[in-house]
């Protein structure tokens, strides 16, 4: 299991992420962005724990 993995966490955000496009916390920081304005990240969700 890698150590950034997500399979073991229970949260409800799991964001797919392109990681061709751009630096990784830049393209994780638009998704999260984008799924607040959009209402799909709704308040009260759990992030993953990872740094």
């Amino acid at each position: 299991m890698s150590v950034n993995s997500l399979k073991d966490y229970d949260i409800s955000w799991k964001p797919e992420i392109n990681k061709n496009d751009k630096a990784l916390y830049r393209s994780l920081a638009a998704k999260l962005e984008s799924d607040i304005k959009n209402g799909i990240l709704m308040p009260g969700t759990k992030l993953p724990p990872q740094r």
